[in-house]
């Protein structure tokens, strides 16, 4: 089987569970390399895994591990200029090609890569075949306290919940803080780690064990609009890509920054259409016009080729045509419903850019969600609006260059635009209460996430509904929704039932 055509998720379950034989597991250079934890998978922005160790010829390393393909998908996906990338200890590929590359940071620290392709302890459809069954397994699987829970009250239930999404609030404000210390630095120009980063410390209680060094930051760089400006951006894509398209949406919103976009245009404001131009172009996503048969299309194909070509080189040529342009390959069209197509969501995000570089769109958000004066509804009518994408001649009708639509729709639903604002705008404003100093901005983060209607459901939210609330309360809005995919990630499935209230009390009588 092809690597190309193997899934990344198949990839995190091999290295997850260590299908390999771990005697002769040895690095590119040819150190011997022992796996003391794979690490933890980590879903959001950054290296796939966080808090992994590793031995190499007897020296500790912890640290973020990243995976891919090849070798060579560390520069195709930008890594080496992402300082996100520099708390990297290991590169794990599944194939190296012949005197490929070595893998540096953004910093120009080497980083140690093993191809794993070789070392396989079951051929390669085997283990898939053992991920798709493992997967199965998790879902079906009962809950640990499925046959004893009737009798937790709901009272519980209810405090328990809420604890665990403001538990869930405060992991993503984490992320986002350490996200916008790295913009700050990139725009500062510092870098990130120590060259000697692979030397052993002085004065440590363990030099063997060698520590991520922490990062240097002005708090006063924290404060600056462009690096905001940035953060909402990447945070706006992420939610954009969805489940589906997650990583291809981040590698786009690292291959053209609002720095960059700003830099074509310094005297002016750059158009949606523009910025339309630009993020589709370097997304890889503009199709040939010769396969494209609606007139519309073929319309809007060429506005957006004829801007290109007026930015990229007629205006800045050596800020564009150095960008790599990504591959259709990439994004992920079906199983997928055409109103989540990526084309669809890259035109809403062309809206959205505009909005945060040249319409002020993240002081418009936190003003609106610290109005003390408005009930959690009006502010969660006012957001709708603030997000509410104007009618498009072409994007309101088509999801695609080749897939239209007889009826008009919307750019961003009000599901999507919901799902916005808990898992993006929420966590954003409580990062900014804590930098900017805002009082009651975080209870009013509270306050709104509870008015947010219920979302769509997916396997968790109707297992917990089943094996744990067995209708003694119901999921009502969002921050309920994000309560119990916390106590399932971080609990139920990490069988940590003595952390849990409900498994004290169940295990316990």
């Amino acid at each position: 089987m092809h690597s190309t055509a193997i899934h990344e998720d198949i990839l995190r379950h091999l290295w997850t569970n260590q299908y390999l034989n771990a005697e002769r597991l040895a690095t590119l250079d040819g150190r011997k390399l022992k796996v003391v934890s794979p690490g933890i998978v980590n879903r959001d922005g950054g290296p796939d895994f966080r808090d992994g160790v590793v031995i190499l010829d007897e020296q500790t390393y912890r640290g973020e591990i990243e995976f891919h393909r090849y070798a060579d998908d560390w520069y195709a996906h930008l890594h080496n200029t992402d300082p996100k990338y520099n708390s990297v200890i290991l590169h794990v590929v599944l194939y190296a090609g012949p005197n490929g590359p070595a893998t540096l940071t953004a910093s120009g620290r080497p980083v140690p890569v093993v191809a794993i392709g070789e070392f396989l302890s079951f051929p390669l459809e085997k283990i898939i075949e053992h991920a798709r069954r493992d997967e199965h397994l998790s879902r079906s699987a009962s809950l640990r306290c499925h046959r004893l829970n009737d009798e937790v009250q709901s009272d519980l239930l209810e405090r328990w919940i809420g604890v665990l999404f403001r538990e869930r609030l405060t992991e993503k404000v984490v992320y986002l803080y350490r996200r916008l210390v790295g913009i700050s630095e990139e725009h500062s120009l510092e870098v990130l780690e120590p060259s000697e980063n692979y030397a052993p410390q002085p004065g440590k209680e363990n030099p063997d064990d060698i520590p991520i060094p922490g990062m240097q930051v002005d708090p006063r760089q924290l404060r600056s609009p462009f690096s905001w400006e940035q953060l909402l951006y990447e945070e706006c894509m992420d939610g954009l890509g969805y489940s589906k398209n997650r990583v291809p949406f981040g590698r786009l919103a690292n291959r053209v920054s609002v720095p960059l976009l700003r830099s074509l245009s310094p005297q002016a404001e750059l158009t949606p259409l523009e910025i339309e131009a630009v993020l589709f172009h370097i997304s890889g996503l503009l199709p040939e016009a010769q396969t494209v048969r609606d007139q519309q299309s073929k319309i809007r194909l060429h506005q957006l080729r004829s801007t290109w070509n007026d930015l990229a080189v007629i205006s800045a040529p050596e800020r564009l045509l150095s960008r790599e342009v990504m591959h259709s390959a990439d994004w992920v069209f079906s199983p997928t419903r055409p109103s989540n197509f990526p084309t669809a969501r890259v035109a809403a995000a062309s809206v959205l850019v505009h909005r945060i570089m040249y319409r002020q769109l993240l002081i418009h958000i936190v003003t609106i969600i610290n109005g003390g004066r408005s009930a959690a509804h009006e502010k969660l009518a006012q957001l709708l609006s603030a997000l509410t994408i104007e009618e498009d001649s072409f994007w309101s009708f088509h999801y695609s260059f080749t897939e239209s639509s007889p009826r008009r729709h919307a750019l961003l639903g009000d599901a999507r635009t919901y799902d916005l604002i808990i898992n993006t705008l929420i966590p954003l404003c409580s990062l900014y209460a804590v930098i900017f100093d805002v009082n009651d901005l975080n209870d009013h983060c509270l306050e709104l996430a509870a008015e947010i209607p219920r979302l769509e459901d997916n396997f968790i939210t109707r297992k917990m509904e089943r094996q744990l609330l067995k209708k003694k309360i119901g999921l009502h809005s969002a921050l309920d929704q994000q309560g119990v995919i916390q106590l399932y990630k971080r609990y139920c499935r990490a069988d940590r039932c003595n952390a849990c209230e409900v498994g004290r009390t169940v295990f316990q009588n």
